[in-house]
């Protein structure tokens, strides 16, 4: 794809992971994307949150920012609907999952603990969160970390015996997640074709972990955000849509996000 070719601006739709993307890995802040971001607010395209983050943590970021978009939280399992306050969940209900869950642990002997298990100070313990943060962030609907502190060996039999109750199990980077069959890439489309309703929506996502692989790949622009300490991924160019186009920023983080939102903007044609 030709950046100085990009389709009108009026039908882009931007997702965008948060912790090192949008948001800085130390301090969490986004100011050095507000240049890209004061843009798109001007030209009217929608941002959309798609985090592994819950809607009560994402609630206070969308307000910071100024976003009254749909929200997907969790993973994939969430999506709120600011304009109908509604949410939809794409995968398992939370108390289905915690359920199902305490029966695996009760038949098999699992030792494993999650959020569900602890209070809010003993999140802040396994997390560093603060106490209100840990509060937020468990307020989940969909999704539930895990620390496995079993043999890893058992994690295949797990997995299997979560399939069977349509769960599936999923690697983070302290935590294992367990939720229903749904993803990232999933919630872009529900958001496309039942919130947007826009058939011609032109994706753009931006994300730096291996976490942000499939909806990057899902995406027409593909926005890799420098994260010079996590792991490097590959996107497979067969799987992408047509048109399609790869960045991969040199700044990283908000600056990485801002710097290349801007190339972007400079290559589109307005509304």
């Amino acid at each position: 794809m030709d950046l100085t070719t990009l389709p009108d601006t009026k039908n882009w739709l931007i997702f965008t992971d948060l912790d090192g993307t949008l948001l800085d890995h130390h301090d969490y802040r986004f100011t050095a994307a507000q240049p890209a971001l004061k843009q798109l607010k001007q030209r009217g395209i929608p941002v959309i949150i798609n985090s592994s983050k819950t809607l009560a943590e994402i609630a206070q970021i969308s307000s910071d920012l100024g976003m009254n978009t749909p929200q997907i939280a969790e993973n994939g399992s969430i999506i709120f609907d600011p304009e109908e306050t509604q949410t939809h969940i794409l995968g398992a209900d939370y108390t289905t999952i915690c359920q199902v869950l305490d029966a695996l642990r009760r038949e098999h002997g699992y030792c494993f603990n999650g959020f569900h298990d602890w209070s809010a100070e003993q999140i802040v313990e396994h997390t560093g969160l603060s106490l209100q943060a840990a509060r937020n962030a468990a307020q989940r609907q969909g999704s539930e970390p895990l620390l496995w502190e079993d043999d890893e060996a058992l994690i295949e039999d797990f997995r299997q015996y979560l399939k069977q109750h349509g769960l599936e199990l999923k690697r983070g980077g302290r935590f294992w997640h367990v939720m229903g069959q749904t993803d990232k890439v999933e919630a872009m489309h529900f958001v496309q074709k039942h919130l947007n309703n826009n058939s011609k929506a032109f994706t753009i996502a931006l994300g730096d972990s291996a976490n942000d692989k499939d909806m990057l790949t899902a995406a027409n622009v593909a926005i890799i955000v420098s994260n010079p300490k996590g792991t490097p991924f590959t996107i497979d160019a067969n799987k992408r849509p047509t048109p399609n186009h790869l960045i991969k920023t040199t700044l990283e983080g908000p600056a990485g996000w801002n710097e290349a939102i801007m190339q972007l903007l400079q290559g589109s044609t307005t509304n």
